[in-house]
């Protein structure tokens, strides 16, 4: 789940609908920042990305819309 929160008054609200939110259940709220760097500290992921390549062909297209 990625939800937009709003921190005020000393709590998190999201701003916007939380679909199917199970009562006592924590959720993590990350900072665009912190997705960021985050995203900076996994490099491989950018390196795998030449993996799926096979895959970006007009004949495996259709299965783009699923």
């Amino acid at each position: 789940m990625n939800i937009k929160a709003e921190y005020r008054d000393g709590v998190f609200a999201p701003l916007q609908e939380v679909e199917e939110p199970t009562p006592g259940e924590v959720y993590e709220v990350f900072s665009e920042g912190e997705l960021k760097r985050l995203a900076a500290d996994v490099p491989w992921l950018k390196g795998s990305e030449r993996s799926f390549e096979f895959w970006e062909n007009e004949e495996d297209a259709v299965y783009d819309s699923l």
